[in-house]
């Protein structure tokens, strides 16, 4: 019996970070949420304003950081919050947590999961050998690996931590309904860009697109979701819009500060495309975008840059169209095509919501319930199945 016996039968997992935020739609939303859902005791470590409990999920809070080396900084306090919660298992969200999480497992001797969020080996010459080097000294000692891409399982090639696909599927937040579906309007004149604005994803692409809609006196508007964390960035385009007089092309929501996901809904109803510029980034070019998910929810034809993985999905479900990454001149002629011809536009638009149910977060939630379960043991089962 003793302390693991205890700890199974309260079932409580944690999970942490420093670099996301805790609204973050992977972690709470989806992960934590499935989870409470399942009967956990759900808790979750993140910079945040306050202690609180958020639909059954237990936050605490860390200080806010600055730069990476304040997020380091942190550490201490995260530690000691997560040793006093004593959990059965922790899952981290960050690679620079990986030390911290393996002391975790040698004094608390709780299962250790990290969540594998994007390829770090994407992060540059000398940060990205560095954290890959991070992972794979982990993956010796890890219980569990999940990969949010199928592409990812090249970065477990060689190593025995088991792994599992839990890819990062749509799932409905406030008042979004799975079943949800506006009425296509014809012709599509407003563009959607939803999520972290910047450079590599497209910023100055879309900028280039309100200019064109501008100088050809078209009818058009972009709306702009999301925040651009990099203030260089963000001046170099409230520059451009400033000076091509665009801001009654360009909305922009959020801007300089974080929008939780809540907030997202609305824009995506008010919105006839989804738009994904990206520049073909190693980071981009083995991920399918999570706004592709949300697009698609809500019957938005998307236009996109053309990568492999990415032409490969508008293909298969003829859901919209790519174009060269920087050329606005081609997402002009995609738009032409689909006011002249709005059947076209119309049959994108009716895929995408047929495609949609093909992505629901249901399928994946329950993937991650019934993974925590077999690694807690049997009395996990029962405590959660009599919730």
């Amino acid at each position: 019996m003793g302390r693991e016996h205890e700890r199974n039968v309260r079932a409580r997992i944690v999970h942490m970070t420093t670099v996301h935020q805790p609204f973050d739609p992977r972690i709470f939303y989806k992960q934590l949420a499935s989870l409470h859902d399942a009967g956990f005791d759900t808790h979750l470590i993140a910079p945040h304003g306050c202690d609180e409990e958020v639909q059954g999920v237990s936050i605490h809070a860390l200080p806010q950081p600055d730069t990476r080396w304040s997020r380091v900084a942190l550490q201490p306090q995260l530690f000691r919050e997560a040793r006093e919660l004593d959990a059965a298992l922790y899952q981290i969200h960050d690679p620079e947590l990986l030390p911290l999480a393996l002391l975790l497992k040698k004094t608390t001797g709780a299962r250790i999961v990290y969540d594998m969020h994007e390829n770090y080996r994407a992060k540059g010459a000398v940060l990205g050998r560095a954290l890959r080097a991070l992972e794979r000294w982990a993956f010796r000692w890890l219980d569990h690996v999940l990969i949010a891409e199928a592409s990812y399982r090249s970065i477990l090639d060689g190593h025995a931590v088991p792994h599992t696909y839990i890819a990062n599927y749509f799932r409905p937040i406030g008042d979004e309904r799975p079943d949800e579906a506006p009425a296509i309007r014809t012709p599509p004149t407003r563009l959607l860009y939803t999520g972290t604005l910047s450079s590599s994803r497209g910023l100055h692409a879309m900028i280039d697109l309100a200019t064109s809609i501008k100088c050809e006196n078209r009818a058009g508007t972009i709306r702009l979701a999301g925040i651009c964390r990099y203030p260089k960035q963000r001046a170099q385009a409230e520059a451009r819009l400033r000076d091509a007089g665009l801001h009654e092309v360009v909305e922009r929501i959020g801007w300089d500060a974080y929008m939780p996901p809540s907030t997202m809904p609305s824009h995506r109803r008010w919105a006839d495309v989804g738009l994904a510029l990206f520049h073909r980034h190693p980071n981009h070019v083995g991920s399918i975008p999570t706004k592709f998910y949300e697009y698609l929810h809500h019957g938005l034809p998307l236009i996109c840059s053309d990568i492999p993985l990415w032409r490969r999905f508008v293909e298969r479900h003829e859901c919209g169209a790519v174009v060269p990454p920087g050329d606005a001149g081609a997402v002009l002629d995609v738009l032409d095509t689909w006011q002249t011809a709005p059947d076209q536009y119309r049959r994108c638009a009716e895929n995408a919501r047929a495609a949609a149910s093909q992505y629901r977060w249901a399928e994946m939630g329950e993937r991650l319930v019934t993974l925590y379960r077999r690694m807690l043991g049997a009395a996990t089962v029962s405590v959660t199945g009599s919730r």
